[in-house]
């Protein structure tokens, strides 16, 4: 009974802990394998004795190479094909050269310092190959450097995963089978049934998906249950063999672009980071100090020597000939974080070969965690300054990301992009992200509202943020989720800005923008009928006439959404044409009157009666009480002299609309204001949406000041007719 609540002990403490300090870490962004190692070490059995490995028993040991193995699964799920392709030379030099360069010297360098056997040095060695993006992105994100530099550290950490892996199984699976008169047949067996198996696996699955046999709610437990049982399937017919088996079915995922695997890389990475968690504070509580110090100051200089000799190697070699300047190189050559996934191999390497008799297997986590903490805390804390003393830090971005990938926010890209600045387009639908691509412009087809910048080198250099999809709502959850992630960029988001929001806007995050134009409405119609166009305005730019429909400035080199009319000099507009309201539609120049009325009550009843003429079987007594009942119980009015009743009724197949011009003035019998201007608003009775819509349409038309005074500034209906349609 006591040996399981140790063990329940254990496992919870290490899977809360692990969470806890990467929550940590994502609040400060940094790597969270500094935060991990820390606190296994505390809560370990040297000082706090609170995560206790040794009560887990054999099921340490299954503990980790399940976690491990589908951690390596999630690893192969997001390769990039793509990024392969298109990735420079120089990466494609780090991505070969340089592995052959770091695999060879550090086994030379572990071989004359240690003096191990050959296998086992190549082994060791192969475990710092890889450097992940999970340790590289934090410290990207913090220090911001030439964007040459940053593609260049992003690339090699996510393209150099499956690589690293890929080379360790391979050692690792050469030193299980080395020892016997069988031992090639051994490793050549035990790498045909991993291979054999993670393909079948990998081929299956992908059938599976792309057939749509599972349900959509369903796809996650279907990826964990295949790949745990690719693992247990190939352990059992060739021990050791499920690593590489589940590496090769993730691989084979990735690559053959498979339906559906957003959805499940998304389910996947989350598992990953708790898996992590839990992983490496059970093997940070598992190590002992007493075997760092054992090795004493051999270790610190094999450590030394691969920061400081074999990765500068690495970089002088595989980019020569490139147009990297010196100081890029040199830092470059400072930043090589190593991270989880040899940090998780390591361990698991090393228990296995513990229990095969391998004396020296201990050397392999020491010697890895040992790379690890002098890469990520001495080279990850550093680079900043590093950075700063080579100069080779960007200043405050300038990049534009746009969400929102319809005409006009195709429109504003091509507008910043001819202008010089780096922009990026981001929308869920694939139509017009296929468009905008088609244009030659950025553009990923993502949510904005749960996308991982990290994962995605395109956001490099972002500064500038702005939401212009069709739902306002939309508009400024995204721009509070990216004021979390970016709080330094500059944030804009379109909305309405009627009577009833502008005390919203003042109080919410980011500022609004293009609020005098119907995004939707423009959305829905034909782009000739809206022309986007550009103009040059050379004079003094507060004499630009601002219902032009400006969206975008560009003024000194520099792009505003706000222009700086109090400016002198050059400045370009990208501007709409004025949009239309849209309620011509809904009216004609029949329902328009002036009336001299002294009451709504006459009011309503000549507006309905000229209803009437064109709609005969309308019930216009019906409709006059209900109308007066309400204005008795609730005023119309909805601010600067304008009424707008309204009510559903039947013999309607759409919403229709009314206009009065009064002169003189009716006294609101609620407020003693008086009202110019009645937009009277019918809709049939199952049509709310539409109702509510007109409502808003004409709650933002007359709310500019501008408006309302042509309105009240025509003779005849005709005039009035003629303002209606044309703004």
């Amino acid at each position: 009974m006591e040996s399981s609540h140790h063990i329940l002990i254990t496992f919870v403490s290490a899977a809360v802990l692990g969470v806890f300090l990467f929550l940590i870490a994502q609040r400060l962004k940094v790597s969270a394998i500094v935060l991990l190692l820390i606190g296994g070490i505390l809560a370990g059995p040297e000082f706090l004795n609170i995560v206790r490995p040794s009560d887990l028993g054999k099921g340490l040991n299954t503990i980790i190479s399940l976690a491990v193995g589908l951690i390596l699964f999630e690893g192969g799920l997001t390769l990039d094909a793509k990024g392969y392709r298109q990735v420079s030379s120089e990466i494609w030099g780090v991505l070969t050269k340089g592995v052959v360069i770091t695999w060879g010297l550090t086994t030379l360098t572990i071989k004359a310092i240690f003096g191990f056997e050959w296998a086992f040095c190549l082994l060791a060695a192969s475990l710092i190959i890889v450097t992940g993006p999970t340790v590289v992105g934090p410290i990207l994100q913090r220090i911001r450097v030439k964007k040459n530099l940053h593609n260049i550290l992003y690339w090699e950490g996510v393209l150099i995963d499956p690589i690293g892996v890929f080379i360790a199984l391979l050692c690792y699976e050469w030193i299980i089978s080395a020892g016997t008169p069988e031992a090639y047949f051994n490793f050549f067996f035990r790498f045909f049934v991993g291979a054999a198996m993670g393909i079948s696996f990998g081929i299956i699955t992908y059938e599976i998906l792309r057939k749509n046999l599972i349900p959509e709610n369903r796809l996650n437990f279907f990826a964990i249950a295949t790949a745990m049982l690719n693992f247990a399937l190939a352990n059992s017919i060739v021990s050791e063999s499920g690593l590489l088996s589940v590496t090769i079915a993730g691989l084979i995922l990735g690559y053959k672009d498979t339906p559906q695997l957003d959805r499940i890389i998304e389910y996947k990475v989350e598992l990953k980071d708790f898996l992590i968690g839990l992983l490496f504070i059970l093997l940070a509580a598992n190590l002992s100090l007493a075997k760092f110090t054992a090795y004493g100051t051999t270790l610190i200089w094999a450590i030394v020597i691969v920061m400081l000799l074999i990765r500068p190697l690495n970089i002088f070699i595989s980019t020569a000939g490139s147009p990297l300047a010196f100081r890029e190189k040199m830092f470059l050559s400072w930043i090589a974080p190593r991270g989880i996934v040899a940090a998780s191999m390591s361990s698991l390497f090393a228990f296995n070969l513990t229990r095969e008799g391998f004396e020296s297997a201990g050397f392999l986590e020491t010697f890895t965690y040992a790379v690890i903490v002098g890469t990520v805390i001495f080279q990850g804390f550093s680079a900043k300054w590093v950075g700063k003393l080579l100069g080779v830090l960007e200043p405050k971005p300038k990049g534009w990301l746009i969400v929102g990938a319809n005409k006009l926010g195709r429109a504003a890209a091509h507008f910043i992009k001819e202008r010089g600045h780096s922009v990026i387009l981001m929308d869920t639908n694939p139509r017009e992200v296929k468009l905008a691509r088609r244009e030659g412009l950025t553009a990923l087809c993502e949510s904005a509202l749960i996308i991982d910048p990290v994962q995605h080198v395109e956001f490099y250099g972002i500064g500038n943020i702005m939401a212009i999809t069709g739902n306002e709502d939309l508009n400024q959850l995204i721009v509070q989720r990216w004021h979390k992630i970016f709080s330094f960029a500059n944030l804009y988001y379109w909305g309405y800005e009627d009577i009833q929001t502008a005390e919203t806007f003042r109080h919410a995050v980011g500022k609004p923008i293009w609020t005098d134009i119907d995004l939707k409405s423009i959305l829905a119609q034909n782009i000739q009928q809206n022309e986007i166009f550009t103009c040059v305005v050379t004079s003094q730019l507060a004499k630009f006439d601002r219902d032009k429909g400006v969206l975008i400035c560009e003024f000194d080199g520099l792009i505003y959404l706000s222009p700086p009319y109090d400016e002198e000099g050059e400045a370009t507009f990208l501007t709409l044409r004025p949009s239309y309201s849209g309620l011509e539609k809904s009216t004609n120049r029949n329902w328009i009157t002036f009336s001299s009325d002294r009451t709504l009550d006459e009011l309503y009843d000549k507006m309905l009666t000229l209803l009437k003429r064109d709609i005969p079987e309308i019930d216009i007594k019906k409709l006059h009480k209900e109308l007066v009942q309400r204005e008795k119980e609730f005023s119309s009015i909805i601010g600067h002299g304008v009424s707008l009743p309204h009510t559903y009724t039947e013999n309607l197949d759409k919403s229709i609309l009314m206009i009065a011009r009064l002169n003189p003035p009716i006294k609101c019998q609620h407020s003693e204001a008086l009202i110019d201007l009645v937009f009277m608003v019918l809709s049939p009775e199952n049509q709310p949406e539409e109702h509510l819509a007109q409502i808003s349409k004409i709650a933002k038309f007359v709310t500019k000041e501008e408006t309302r005074a042509a309105l009240l500034a025509v003779k005849n209906s005709a005039e009035l007719y003629n303002i209606i349609e044309k703004t």
